[in-house]
């Protein structure tokens, strides 16, 4: 049976197949030829088969890189970044967190992303999880322990940030978002590229 992830996967299919995709093309200047439209996204490239909407590597990334046969989140993000504003955005270059952009949220936000949890995880070995950040074309930032802005899309980035534990508080992270976040994607979707970069930080450091 699908579940809720796989079935809203279905959906970004479908809306994406609804959409002007020569606009789209000229919108974001993507590759294209008559079967595909290319993206580049977490620094990987991807094809979009534009009769089926489907995601796919251009190359099957080699066994220590970052793989899944699942590709709803990266549906939800994908064709969301790509149909979401009738205009191309640009980022501010200013940072805000996801709290300040507005929206609601569900109880399965915060069952998907527990920050605490999360952030036990990846503080196991933090010289992993900075190459864990450089292998994801993270640039270097100048707050926390561990701190990179990490490509998801073009200009489209997100503020890492992880704080080791000491003896008064437990290891943190926090990320943020260019304050024009909400022109590239919903809200929502802000919590799924959020999910994913967190997913590849851990397959990256278990490699």
């Amino acid at each position: 049976m699908a579940d809720n992830y796989d079935k809203m996967g279905d959906l970004a299919r479908d809306f994406f197949l609804k959409e002007d995709q020569e606009q789209i093309i000229k919108r974001w200047k993507t590759e294209y030829d008559e079967k595909y439209i290319y993206i580049t996204y977490f620094s990987q490239k991807l094809k979009i088969d534009r009769q089926s909407a489907q995601l796919s590597y251009c190359e099957m990334p080699a066994e220590n890189e970052y793989y899944t046969d699942r590709f709803n989140w990266p549906s939800m993000v994908v064709f969301d970044l790509l149909t979401h504003s009738a205009f191309r955005p640009h980022a501010s270059g200013g940072w805000a967190t996801v709290s300040s952009l507005g929206g609601i949220i569900g109880a399965g936000h915060d069952v998907m992303l527990d920050h605490d949890i999360i952030a036990e995880r990846l503080g196991k070995d933090t010289a992993a999880l900075e190459k864990a950040c450089i292998r994801l074309n993270g640039e270097k930032m100048n707050k926390g322990d561990v701190s990179y802005a990490i490509p998801v899309f073009e200009d489209f980035r997100i503020w890492f940030q992880f704080w080791e534990a000491d003896d008064e508080f437990p290891a943190s992270i926090k990320c943020l978002f260019d304050e024009n976040a909400l022109q590239y994607m919903h809200y929502e979707t802000l919590w799924y590229a959020m999910s994913e970069m967190f997913d590849r930080l851990r397959f990256l450091m278990e490699k």
